[in-house]
């Protein structure tokens, strides 16, 4: 059946590892670039992590996440904890309900700005994110680093489960500017893609979730076993290209980062299952120090600062 397919699998990385290892980083930048007392917006906060790290050190922080799934769950992340510095709200990056100089901190980390949503919409984000903005207020951006990350893998194909059997292939093709189309498929039931997807052993991450299962089309599947779902762009961003959207928003004293350079040393090296909680953060903080103190870095992900 396999070689009927024409389908090779590709090996698959733990990527939690990788995101918990990066977020080591991200979190120690953050402490160090956020002032403290300040009023700070997280724009696309997700389940509230970073606010509720940062609550200590902040006077009063909102944030703001399209998911109405992830407001509730940073709600009860930040009841449960106990902090009483925080609110959430239901809203989209495009027409954010708050008040103009509202905030001396605005965050924007995770690829916000390269979601499907914004797509083509960049600027209008930024003007949002600027007007909220107190004069001299700061922005903080973080993302994935489109020259580390992608530049070299032009063609992408991949499988997902979305439960109850059923599953979905992604095709996804990226250009040397950063843009990324997805086109996506659902497997039709009782077609022989469909009876092999059930026969694979899926990957699965250290958390337990579900991954994808990575693969090449030798030869191009047959559209009798695939039912078209739509279509999704996406932006990412180097580090050039995102100084010059900073600036043309109308940002100044833009500058960007590159970070998460040591978890490819380490893992090329071949230590990292050797590696104790305590000696990650170590790194951490000494991968921080570099990018911050003597302005220099390399790794998948930018992390930006910038004034109003």
């Amino acid at each position: 059946m396999e070689s009927k397919l024409n389908l090779r699998i590709l090996p698959s990385s733990p990527c939690e590892l990788d995101f918990a290892w990066y977020e080591l980083i991200r979190d120690e930048l953050l402490r160090r670039s956020v002032p403290e007392g300040l009023r700070v917006l997280d724009v696309g906060c997700g389940t509230g992590e970073v606010l509720c790290m940062l609550s200590a050190q902040i006077g009063h922080g909102v944030g703001i996440d399209i998911s109405e799934e992830c407001v509730s769950k940073a709600k009860s992340r930040a009841s449960e904890i106990g902090i009483a510095n925080l609110q959430f709200k239901r809203a989209g990056v495009l027409d954010l309900p708050l008040s103009s100089v509202g905030f001396d901190v605005v965050m924007c980390l995770g690829d916000v700005l390269s979601s499907s949503t914004v797509y083509g919409k960049q600027g209008q984000a930024l003007g949002e994110m600027r007007r909220v903005l107190a004069e001299d207020g700061l922005t903080i951006y973080e993302g994935m680093n489109w020259e580390w990350e992608y530049a070299g893998s032009p063609l992408w194909t991949c499988f997902s489960r979305t439960g109850k059997g059923r599953f979905v292939l992604h095709r996804i093709r990226r250009t040397p500017s950063g843009r990324e189309t997805e086109r996506t498929y659902d497997v039709a039931p009782d077609s022989p893609l469909h009876e092999w997807m059930l026969d694979q052993d899926w990957p699965v991450s250290p958390s337990g979730h579900q991954v994808s299962l990575d693969v090449v089309e030798e030869e191009p599947i047959s559209q009798r076993w695939l039912r078209y779902r739509g279509l999704n762009r996406y932006q990412f961003y180097t580090a050039r290209s995102l100084k010059r959207l900073y600036s043309k928003a109308g940002f100044h004293h833009v500058e960007v980062y590159a970070y998460g350079q040591t978890y490819d040393i380490v893992s090329k090296a071949g230590l990292l299952e050797g590696m104790t909680d305590g000696q990650r953060a170590a790194l951490a903080t000494a991968e921080a120090n570099l990018v911050l103190k003597q302005r220099t870095g390399s790794g998948p992900w930018l992390f930006l600062l910038a004034r109003k």
